[in-house]
């Protein structure tokens, strides 16, 4: 709280810091103070309000524990609501509840702040220990900062210690004066209210997503009735899981005209989510079920199927990528930006050392990339020119060039390598 109030006194009295601060907290205020949002905060506060009146009539809440509990509804309540919204099911909601709450961190914290520090240790560890936080996590978001890790979390680390021993021989020293009620009363508020918010949080997840779905549906059809849009909500069944899974791909639902038309409509769209979640299990399983395993199956398409579709998607990429360059090199093809073009590889689900080779002919007009999947076959791209796409699949990396052998397969003119032709993407 020390550190907070000085801060906020930095950013009023430094120039450089009102001209930075304020403008910002006027956007803010700005999105915040709209009737909409100002709705479900109020109702929020409402929600919470009504669960400590009814711990107060349990016995289980107090007034001494009011500013605990401002302080869970505004700091872990209030970014809760706005995580909640982006969620894809309640298991999600669920899920950051408990994060928030049942956690060894929040334990911790806990537990040191059953005795604090005279003033002046917290004038001085309280900047400390911000500013080792916030360089700890600097250096962790960045490869090069990862080398000087060390130098910011074993700090850290040593003062969580230090501190760690100091409460144990407070606590210890004043232990037959301690009222433990009383001090494990925070605690249990700051587990039991969040996980009371999850309704509500729930509800505005629900709502924001019909929302959204109702103001699509109608701007595909502007004469969609509104029979129709109570079915899609009705057909929703509640479920916020539902709700995020009726994306654009099921627009057509908006063609329906009556109430009974549109749960049809929505019992179709959770047979399909349902259709494809199962393909996507079996792919799944059978992905890990060949794993390691030599030999094709009937299409004769390899049966470890590891990172094919990353590499396919990786090599189309370095296509299109050498078309577009194409015409400004000179129509050349380049072999020395494969880092670059393919990074991150991550979007790609491949990992940080790729393998993938991009090679050019002497003069430059023809190229090929390959990579060397995890079962050892070879998967390779390659082109003569701006539009032409030759695709490769073998035991061993290509040792011809596109369109000069038939190891290669003009893609624009004929179907295969079955490697290449099979799916590999995800059903979802």
């Amino acid at each position: 709280m020390i550190l907070i109030a000085l801060l906020v006194v930095l950013a009023m009295v430094l120039p450089k810091w009102r001209g930075i601060v304020f403008p910002a907290l006027g956007s803010v205020a700005c999105s915040l103070f709209k009737w909409a949002v100002l709705r479900v905060f109020g109702l929020f506060v409402v929600w919470a309000a009504l669960w400590v009146w009814l711990a107060w009539l349990l016995g289980i809440w107090h007034m001494e524990l009011l500013k605990d509990t401002v302080v869970i509804v505004v700091g872990v309540g209030f970014p809760l609501l706005f995580k909640s919204i982006e969620a894809k099911s309640g298991v999600e909601i669920l899920d950051h509840v408990r994060r928030e709450t049942l956690t060894l961190s929040t334990l911790f914290l806990f537990y040191l702040n059953l005795e604090s520090l005279p003033l002046w240790g917290e004038l001085i560890a309280q900047p400390v220990i911000f500013l080792l936080a916030a360089m700890t996590a600097f250096a962790q978001r960045d490869e090069k900062g990862q080398r000087v890790l060390g130098c910011f979390s074993i700090p850290l680390v040593l003062i969580g210690l230090g501190l760690l021993a100091w409460t144990t021989a407070q606590t210890l020293n004043k232990w037959d004066e301690l009222v433990w009620p009383d001090l494990l009363a925070p605690l249990a508020l700051s587990v039991w209210l969040p996980f009371a918010m999850f309704p509500y949080l729930y509800a505005v997840a629900f709502y924001a997503a019909i929302e959204v779905i109702l103001k699509r549906l109608l701007w595909t059809n502007e004469e969609m009735p509104l029979r129709a849009r109570l079915g899609v909500s009705a057909g929703l069944d509640g479920s916020v899981r539902w709700a995020k899974e009726l994306t654009g791909r099921y627009n057509h639902v908006a063609r329906a005209t009556t109430f009974r038309g549109a749960l049809s409509e929505m019992r179709d769209f959770r047979h399909d989510v349902t259709r494809r979640e199962q393909l996507e299990a079996d792919r799944l399983a059978a992905l890990e079920m060949f794993s390691g395993q030599a030999g094709v199956d009937e299409t004769g398409a390899q049966l470890d199927r590891r990172e094919f579709d990353g590499t396919k998607r990786a090599l189309q990429f370095i296509h299109t990528a050498q078309a577009l360059r194409y015409e400004r090199r000179g129509e050349t093809f380049w072999d020395d930006l494969t880092d670059m073009v393919v990074s991150p590889v991550s979007k790609w689900g491949l990992p940080d050392q790729h393998g993938i080779v991009v090679q050019t002919t002497n003069d430059k007009k023809k190229w090929r990339a390959w990579r060397r999947l995890p079962s050892g076959w070879v998967l390779g791209i390659g082109g003569t020119g701006r539009f032409g796409e030759y695709r490769y699949a073998g035991a061993e990396p290509p040792t011809t060039w596109p369109g000069t052998s038939d190891e290669w397969t003009d893609s624009t003119i004929a179907l295969g390598p079955v490697d290449w032709d099979r799916n590999d993407g995800p059903r979802l």
